[in-house]
């Protein structure tokens, strides 16, 4: 009689604490791990400029509000000037933000510092990471985890001058490569104007036709870059160059693209940034087109920022959820409106991308594009490219000795 009596006073007890725990804590917690009855502030860092910002604290905040009433976001708006050193110094003051809007050449760096969360470990990362797009997402990879989410993006595509191709014989902006090049070495003038010898200048040509940097995880270049395919690529450069199609202002001392297209030169590759006014540069017969393909591909370089959670943050599920958040539909579309483009694959026929004549071709080049090395050592990286191409265009040196050097250096930053 004694142990039953304790068997229902025991259940009886369990009953009523289960009770008092449902009452107290409000139920079942949230699928994503955040309680909704917390109050929590998460600080979110960010470069936006004027345009940008006020879109994001009238457009986009209050959406955020209105789904998570619980999670204030505090926006702080640095200096881009001092954005990456503030980041750094954070990481060994402990003053890191929970959230930040980064350029994507530094997630590596600040991953490798032990400043990031792999986002990659979240649960649904490989749910949501199908939505985006190859190259954006590819910039957030360091050893084989993703430290970002692609937040906004942008490439290079071809600024085409339509009446310098009339001169060429072309009435009508050519697709491929072939036809181009063919068109432009009866010319007798440079058609083609490439900035420098750095990586985001040089990199579309040298994808285009058919280099390789490393393999596809960044983890090595030897037999990559100086493999037979590269070393075609660049040979490719260099006949271009020598048959006067391609100028490297540079190395040449010629005309700036951006002067140089409005009567020179027939094409130049750039980012969006080029039309501040289509309109006014339609006048001029300038319009915005994809990059033509050669043996059937285009290529083209990958910027834009990633937005990146850091390991110091104490809500780092919350921050999450905002970096996610910040990656809808609703609010890319919301950033397009001041020339944000979007990441997602989703928006890439969307009638707000395809009825602009700018964002329609950007957007449409941005699958075939590739992003540059993620690596903590991108900076000595691009300068070993820079060293390469110089020492090839300036100095006169064998192409297969001067990539297979610099392959082997690469390979040292990246181990």
């Amino acid at each position: 009689m004694k142990t039953v009596f304790r068997r229902m006073l025991t259940l009886s007890l369990a009953i009523t604490m289960l009770a008092t725990c449902l009452a107290g804590c409000g139920g079942k917690p949230a699928d994503d791990g955040i309680d909704p009855d917390e109050e929590i502030t998460i600080t979110f860092w960010h470069t936006y400029g004027d345009a940008e910002e006020a879109q994001f604290l009238e457009k986009v905040m209050p959406l955020w509000e209105a789904q998570h009433p619980n999670i204030k976001i505090e926006a702080v708006r640095q200096d881009s000037g001092q954005f990456h050193q503030m980041i750094v110094t954070s990481f060994g003051t402990g003053m890191s933000p929970d959230v930040a809007r980064v350029d994507i050449t530094n997630i590596a760096a600040y991953a490798d510092e032990g400043g990031l969360v792999a986002l990659s470990d979240f649960e649904d990362f490989d749910e949501i990471s199908a939505n985006y797009m190859d190259a954006p997402l590819s910039t957030s990879l360091y050893q084989g985890k993703y430290y970002g989410l692609p937040l906004d993006t942008n490439c290079k595509a071809a600024v085409v001058n339509t009446n310098v191709l009339k001169e060429m014989g072309l009435e009508e902006v050519p697709a491929t490569m072939e036809e181009f090049i063919e068109a432009a070495k009866d010319r007798g003038s440079y058609s083609l104007n490439v900035s420098g010898v750095g990586d985001w200048d040089m990199y579309p040509y040298f994808w285009l036709f058919g280099g390789m940097l490393t393999d596809e995880g960044f983890t090595k270049a030897t037999g990559y870059l100086d493999s037979e395919a590269s070393i075609a690529a660049m040979n490719k450069i260099i006949e271009l160059h020598d048959q006067k199609v391609l100028t490297i202002r540079d190395v040449d001392g010629t005309v700036d693209a951006w002067d140089g297209i409005n009567s020179e030169y027939a094409r130049i590759f750039e980012g969006p940034w080029y039309f501040g006014s289509y309109a006014d540069s339609e006048a001029k017969g300038i319009v915005a087109s994809t990059i033509p393909t050669y043996n059937g591909k285009s290529a083209s370089v990958v910027g834009g920022e990633d937005i990146a959670v850091f390991a110091t943050s104490k809500h780092q599920e919350a921050a999450y959820e905002f970096a996610k958040f910040m990656t809808t539909e609703e609010v890319q579309l919301a950033m397009l409106e001041v020339g944000q483009l979007p990441i997602l694959k989703s928006l890439v026929d969307h009638e707000s991308v395809q009825s602009n004549p700018v964002w329609s071709v950007y957007m449409e080049q941005m699958e075939s594009a590739q992003a540059r090395i993620p690596s903590p050592n991108n900076t000595s990286i691009q300068e070993i490219w820079s060293e390469m191409v110089t020492n090839i265009f300036v100095e006169g040196m064998d192409v297969a000795q001067a990539m297979t050097d610099a392959a082997g250096k690469i390979d040292q930053q990246l181990s």
